[in-house]
Parts: C-alpha cells; sequence; structure tokens
C-alpha cells in the first residue's frame, strides 16, 4: 500500500519532527481510538476509567463510531468525544484527513483499540509522540509491517479475555490495575421515559434482544416465540422485545406467533442508547446472544441467559453478571473471534444458534425469576 511505504521512508524525518515538538513527556492530551460498535465500546469503558484515575488532569479524547455517541457523550471519564466512521478514512485521501485530524489535536499519547493499519498510519502521520496498540492473535502481513510504527504493543493471546488485554496494554504507560468493570450511563430523562412508557407494570420484566448486528448469532423468530410461550404458560411475568427501530419489523414477526400478546411489550425503537440502559435496569432477567445489548446488560450486573453461538467465549464474554450459559459443544465452533470476525456460516446452518434447545433457555430464565422472587 502506497501509504505504508510513504510512512516507512518518511519514518525518520516524522520522528525527528515529533522530537522537537515533544519536549515535554507528560501525557496531558490523550487520544484513544475506539471506533467498533456498541458491545466493544462497554467493553472498553473500563480503559477510560482507569486512564483517568491514574492521569486525572489529562484531557481524553474518545474517537468512536458515530453509533455508541450516547454511550460516549454520557460517559463521564471521557472529556471530548470525536465521531469517524470507517468511510470516513477510507483511501489515501481518508488517511490523510484522519491524520490531520489527529495532528490538529495535539496529543500526546495515542491508544488504538482497534488495531488496523488506518489507525497506525493516522497517529503516526498525526506527530503523536507516544503510540500504542494491540497486536492481534490473528494478523496479516499489512498489519505486522506497519505495527512497527508503535511505541508499543502488548500481544492479544489466544484464550486471554481481551478486556484483560487492554489493560496490560495500559501497563505500557504506567497504569496498573485489574478492574475490568464496565460501566454505562443513561441520559438524565431516561428513568422517566421508561416509568411513563411501562405505565406501572409491577410484575418481573424479562428482557430479550430481538435481532443482532452479525445475523450469524441471531436467534429464530420461532425460538424467541417458543421461549416466550412457555415462560408465560408458567410465570406471572412480562416480556419486553429490545432492539433498534430497523428490528421492528422482526418483533412484530415474533408477536404473530406469540399466544399471550398482552403480556409482551413490543419496545423496538422506543429508546435511544443513552435511554436503554434505564429500561435494561428495570429487568430480572434479560436473554441475549453475543451483541451490544448483552454487554450493556453486563455492565448493569442483570442476570443474563446467555447465548454466545460462534464466538470464541474464552477471549469475550458478559462477566460482570449471574451468567446462565446456554451453548453446544460443536466441532466447528468457535469460529468467530475478537480479532477475525465472521459474518457468515461456512457450513450454511448456523448449527451452533439453530441446534439451541429453547427447553435450556426456559430453563436459565425460571431460575432467575425465582432468585428473583426470593429475594
Amino acid at each position: 500500500m502506497l501509504y505504508l511505504l510513504l510512512s516507512y521512508l518518511f519514518y525518520p524525518l516524522i520522528q525527528f519532527i515529533i522530537s522537537l515538538k515533544n519536549r515535554n513527556k507528560e501525557f496531558r492530551k490523550i487520544l484513544v481510538i475506539q471506533a467498533a460498535k456498541i458491545g466493544d465500546f462497554i467493553c472498553t469503558t473500563h480503559v477510560f476509567r482507569e486512564i483517568k484515575k491514574t492521569y486525572p488532569e489529562s484531557r481524553l479524547t474518545v474517537m468512536v463510531n458515530p453509533v455508541v455517541k450516547e454511550l460516549a457523550e454520557n460517559n463521564p471519564y471521557i472529556d471530548e468525544v470525536v465521531f469517524f466512521s470507517p468511510k470516513d478514512y477510507k483511501g489515501f485521501l481518508g488517511k490523510i484527513k484522519l491524520a490531520n485530524h489527529i495532528r490538529k489535536g495535539e496529543y500526546d499519547l495515542g491508544i488504538a483499540l482497534n488495531p488496523n493499519v488506518p489507525f497506525t498510519i493516522g497517529l503516526l502521520w498525526g506527530l503523536v509522540p507516544t503510540r500504542i496498540s494491540i497486536l492481534p492473535n490473528f494478523c496479516g502481513l499489512t498489519f505486522r509491517l506497519a505495527s512497527k510504527f508503535y511505541t508499543y504493543l502488548e500481544t492479544h493471546v489466544s484464550g486471554q479475555l481481551v478486556v484483560e488485554t487492554y489493560l496490560k496494554l495500559l501497563g505500557k504507560i504506567g497504569i496498573q490495575s485489574n478492574n475490568l468493570f464496565k460501566e454505562v450511563y443513561k441520559t438524565s430523562d431516561a428513568d422517566k421515559k421508561v416509568t411513563e412508557v411501562l405505565q406501572g407494570i409491577t410484575k418481573p420484566l424479562v428482557g430479550i434482544a430481538v435481532s443482532s448486528g452479525n445475523k450469524l448469532k441471531e436467534l429464530e423468530n420461532e425460538k424467541i416465540a417458543e421461549v416466550i410461550n412457555k415462560i408465560l404458560q408458567e410465570k406471572d411475568c412480562y416480556f419486553v422485545l429490545v432492539g433498534s427501530s430497523q428490528d421492528k419489523h422482526k418483533a412484530q414477526e415474533v408477536l404473530k406467533l406469540v399466544k399471550n400478546k398482552e403480556k409482551v411489550l413490543d419496545l423496538t425503537g422506543r429508546f435511544s442508547l443513552g435511554e436503554l440502559p434505564a429500561l435494561l435496569e428495570r429487568f430480572s432477567v434479560f436473554i441475549g446472544v453475543d451483541t451490544g445489548i448483552t454487554y450493556m446488560a453486563d455492565a448493569l450486573k442483570i442476570p443474563i441467559v446467555y447465548i454466545p453461538g460462534p464466538i470464541d467465549i474464552s477471549e469475550q464474554h458478559p462477566t460482570e453478571s449471574r451468567i446462565f450459559w446456554v451453548r453446544e459443544n460443536l466441532s466447528c465452533a468457535p469460529c468467530s473471534f475478537v480479532f477475525k470476525t465472521v459474518s457468515f456460516c461456512k457450513n450454511n446452518i448456523r448449527t451452533c444458534v439453530k441446534l439451541i434447545d429453547p427447553e435450556k433457555i426456559v430453563a436459565g430464565v425460571k431460575k432467575f425469576l425465582e432468585t428473583s422472587k426470593e429475594n
């Protein structure tokens, strides 16, 4: 790639320019790049907290995907939020645009939590003196060549939680912590809106994510409806269908298969991402595949019936909540990893999701509902 060749060619000059401007070794202005989506953003909130605890006087800027706008803006540890989507740094001109934006920030430290070539080049051309990132366990030749431009790298080891890898990375800059606790913050008026929508319901609420950003992980409509029908036959509770406005059609298809529709609330699209934590806090249990809302429930310590499907659970899974695992031991799983995600089944049958027995999900929900009742 042209920009990689140029980086190697002009690296001595770039480092010389950086040395001239970097006479103060303190990390007064810090940039963290986390451009992934909801779940990955939530799984890095401990990074923001630990940075500000160690460097409370620093100004922390976080570059994020616009989809997590409210979550980032509500986080008290973040001083400034910058929005960049993949299309913004596409192509050679996009790399220049990214580098110029970073250069104008005059950052002393840049942390790329998404290890890729564009952010590597952006931090280098943006004249950031100290640049750190992750060396993935699945790493292509191009990034391996580009990774030479980092000041420090932390290798992600297969079988290690990626949230632990992030903390080890922070150790390179003097931040020592083993606190993996994730955090999400709601908007100021979120509780009021949730109260108005729920209209005085006092029975236990069971939340379920009707879809997933990665369709490989998604539960079928029939399975969701079967779980709802079985639970409502035995338990006096309400189900809440959770998702974005784009999930409205799928939620309506699920509702067509539900027998006791009066006990099911379709709240897809009713709450923004910043309001959603207030809704999840009302749940007695949440049913979710490996998706962003599941990690939001995890951060809020909501009991979770967790269906990991194709992912490698040794690398990433809910850690804060009480978890009831629903999974099958298959030779083809895991096939999706933190730094090597897949969006389609190579066998074209999604066995890891389709073989899930609804009765196992029902058992997990009943267990948590009974525990909640006892408490």
